[in-house]
Formats: C-alpha cells, structure tokens, sequence
C-alpha cells in the first residue's frame, strides 16, 4: 500500500483562535484527488490555508509524508507542498516563464539563482501544461485562463508530492474549467501527486474528484466518493435548498442518467437551437469531460460552451448502447444504476 502523503489528526481551524470546524480528519495517497464542498462560509478556505501553513491550526496535527507539518522549515514544506490559491499572484513586469521559474526557488541558493537544470526543468514544466506559447508573455496580459494554467505549471515545476489548490476553476469559462481539470487529472496520475483542493462545481467535483469532503455546520458532515455523496437529495440537504429543487433545475444527476436534462428547453441534444443560444453548463453526457476522444464530434462556440449539434450520438434512447459500448465502464455503471429508467 503506498505511502499516506497528507494527513489530518483531530484538526480543528479557525482565526483568532476560535475554530470554525473541528474534528477534521483527512487523509490521502499518491495520485489521489480530494475536493472539498460546501456553502459559502463553510470553511473551505481556512482548512486549505491551515494544510498550506498559512494559518495556524487551533488543534491537531497535520501530518506531511508522516512529518509534523509544524516541525519543518519553510524550504523542507516548500520541497513537498505548492499551493495554488485565490489570492491574486502580485506579478508586475513578470513574465509568464518568470512566475513558472518562481517553483524553482526551494532548489536554489539564497540569490534565487536558477541552474541549467532548473531552467531545463521550467521548459519541460511549461510545455506539458501547454503554456510555452506564453513564455515571453506579461503575466498580467494574459487571460485568466491562462493565468491559472501558469500557475499551475509554477505549482508543478516545484515538484510537490502534495498540491493545495482553492477554487482553481473560480475565473475560468466552461471551456477553460474542462481543460485545466482535464490537465490537472492527467497530472495527478502521472506524477502520483496527492491534491486537496475546494470547488463551488458540484459537477466538477463529480467528475475529477477521489474523495469527496462535505462541509457543514462546523464539521466534516460527510466523506466519500462522489456516487456515493453527491446525490441530489443531500446536495440539498448540503446547501440548504428545498426538496426537489436542484434535480428540477439541474436535471437528474446522481442516479445515472447521465443522457439527460429534461429541464433543458433544448433536450435532446439541442437539435434545432440557434448555436448563439447555447448555454450548456449541465449536460449529463457520460463523454463531456473526455474532451476530443468522446468520439461523438462537438466543437467549442466563439463564447466557449461547448456545442454538441453534431453530435454523432445525440441523446436518444437508441444512440446509449452505440455509446456505452465504446467504454464498457460506462457500460457496467449504466446497468448498476438501472440503464432502463433513461427511456425517452
């Protein structure tokens, strides 16, 4: 079994010390994504500030590759850990290869100076997060989209075992959030990093997420696995809205019908709507996050949603096995949740 990269014993954060949440207990492995979930106010941030050393914690320990978090200098932390948070990043006159060669700092001397090795290590950083296009580019001339990317590639280039992330998807359009969790997953399992990190997207979370931590009422309120947790029935429950609103909305989400939204005034599959008119932020499809190899032919709009008119398998009944058959792990968890309840 490998290593337990981040741990949380009886934790308990807060400010000023008084705690906001208590009984705290996290713990998570290489490769491995953990989301944190919640009202505004639930205390999201201030458990990422507290895992990241920016607040003290009021009690408890947060365990490091099984070292005291407290007991380890700043360049020990910064060897392990890199943060990509909400606080905008003060960049002036920075280039985006100079906030990307920021993650080498830990590694170098007192003067910051950064080896050939280093250097090497920033261009192979930018180019597997696909901003090398960016390098001689102002910081603060980019898109947000493309700000977060470079972020992430500084938090990359420091080579952590552990990634603390807060709202990375807060600025970003429906396209820039599907490409940047997209890259961030493909890293996650490649480089074996462990990630902790919070999200407003409950079907985000779905999609990217290992472990799902629910925060409620001053307390970790439920763990788990996103079929396991985000159901709709407790999502209300979770944010305090009235039964039946969110599947009224958002169409039905935690029960496998993941070919439908029948509150859309453009289901199925948004045959007959004008492409300016498209605003789908809450397709069910089973392929949406696998991006170009869905197979099933779509293409980004000029205001970035994505546009599924061309869609090889439109969302009709007859179209799920020509689709499930493509990935039989679709396949297998179509027939858990009861593939016949999706007839149109």
């Amino acid at each position: 079994m490998e290593t337990i990269l981040l741990k949380t014993q009886s934790l308990a954060v807060g400010y000023d010390g008084k705690a906001l949440l208590r009984g705290i207990e996290l713990s998570l492995r290489p490769g491995e994504i953990l989301v944190l979930v919640g009202p505004n106010g639930a205390g999201k941030s201030t458990v990422l500030k507290s895992l990241a050393r920016q607040l003290q914690p009021i009690e408890g320990t947060v365990f490091l590759e099984g070292n005291d978090l407290s007991a380890l200098n700043e360049r020990e932390v910064a060897r392990k850990m890199s943060q990509v948070m909400t606080a905008r990043v003060d960049a002036e006159l920075m280039t985006c290869e100079d906030v990307v060669s920021a993650g080498r700092y830990p590694y170098t001397g007192r003067l910051g100076i950064l080896s050939v090795a280093d250097r090497q290590r920033v261009e192979e950083t930018m180019a597997l997060i696909g901003v090398a296009d960016l390098r001689e580019r102002l910081f603060t001339r980019v898109s947000d989209g493309q700000r977060q990317r470079v972020l992430l590639a500084r938090a990359i280039c420091q080579e952590p075992r552990v990634l603390v992330m807060d709202e990375p998807t807060s600025y970003l359009d429906v396209r820039h959030k599907v490409e940047f969790l997209t890259t961030l997953r493909a890293l996650v399992r490649e480089k074996r990093i462990a990630v902790v990190m919070s999200l407003h997207e409950i079907d985000c979370a779905r999609r990217i997420a290992d472990q799902v931590v629910c925060l409620r009422d001053g307390a970790v309120d439920r763990v788990g696995t996103p079929d396991e947790i985000l159901t709709d029935g407790y999502i209300e429950t979770l944010y305090g809205m009235e039964k039946g609103s969110y599947g009224a909305f958002f169409g039905a989400a935690g029960d496998g019908q993941f070919f439908q939204n029948r509150g859309c005034r453009s289901f199925p599959c948004h045959k007959g709507v004008a492409e300016e008119e498209l605003n789908c932020l809450f397709c069910y499809c089973p392929l949406y996050t696998l991006g170009p190899r869905c197979g099933g032919n779509f293409h980004y709009t000029a205001t970035g949603v994505k546009s599924c008119v061309e869609c090889t398998f439109p969302h009709r009944r007859e179209n799920y096995d020509a689709v499930l058959a493509r990935f039989p792990q679709l396949a297998e968890l179509a027939r858990q949740n009861g593939e016949n309840s999706h007839d149109v």
